[in-house]
């Protein structure tokens, strides 16, 4: 009766160490995010050293339990997959390429006809800490394409047609769409699906679709996106966030 008792307190204890991990995955997601966003000054180095430990640790322990077994390599490859999307963030951010601060001066460019300055970077969002370097890059991409446009004959300095405007998917903001198309052809590289990858604007098409049943059947405001690989394939989900 011990040895059954023991067994079960392992298990026990696995499932608690396991679900532990999962909100720690969520919390550190959230976390980064925070960071990309510019809310938060730092990325979160000590936390996601925090989250390595302890998966190192459980993978050195055998689990038995094939439901246990099956929870937590799902839980790896969501740390695989979102691991793979912050280091290539950050390398984005380092050189001045992040597809949000990039928005961002885009938009004062449509209206100033000029690179952004440091504060004026810091004025629109773009985090202090990633101003100066993206700021750099800018200035340099603005002096390419003055090149550019005199070697052509047009007048330098003259800014770049503005985008056409994304409409609106509700639930959901376009920023979520983009990051979670980052994660999705990583993803779809990475399980070397057989199927050809969607381009965002398919992807959005897909979504525009899919979030409004969403909100309907799980009567909620808002929806969090995600990618799973199942059988190979790599899928979009969109699950209802409470409030």
């Amino acid at each position: 009766m011990r040895k059954l008792a023991k067994g079960a307190d392992t298990q026990e204890s696995i499932e608690a160490r396991i679900g532990e991990m999962e909100r720690k995955l969520d919390r550190l997601r959230g976390l980064y995010e925070s960071f990309f966003m510019g809310i938060e000054r730092a990325p979160p180095n000590v936390a996601r050293r925090d989250m390595n430990r302890l998966i190192l640790e459980m993978q050195q322990e055998p689990i038995g339990n094939a439901s246990l077994r099956f929870r937590f390599q799902s839980m790896i490859q969501r740390w695989v997959l979102m691991t793979a999307y912050w280091n290539r963030t950050l390398r984005e951010i380092e050189s001045g390429t992040y597809r949000r601060d990039v928005a961002r001066a885009q938009r004062h460019l449509a209206e100033k006809g000029r690179a952004l300055t440091e504060q004026e970077a810091i004025a629109i969002g773009i985090p202090a800490g990633r101003a100066k370097a993206f700021v750099e890059r800018q200035q340099k991409m603005q002096t390419f394409r003055e090149g550019r446009a005199a070697a052509k004959g047009s007048s330098p300095g003259m800014p770049a047609a503005p985008r056409p405007a994304v409409e609106a998917i509700p639930g959901v903001d376009d920023g979520a769409i983009e990051a979670v198309y980052r994660r999705y052809t990583e993803a779809h590289r990475q399980a070397q699906d057989p199927r050809p990858a969607l381009t965002l604007d398919k992807i959005r098409e897909r979504l525009r679709l899919q979030i409004p049943r969403v909100l309907a059947e799980k009567n909620c405001r808002r929806v969090s996106l995600d990618v799973a690989i199942e059988d190979g394939k790599v899928r979009l989900k969109a699950w209802p966030v409470k409030e």
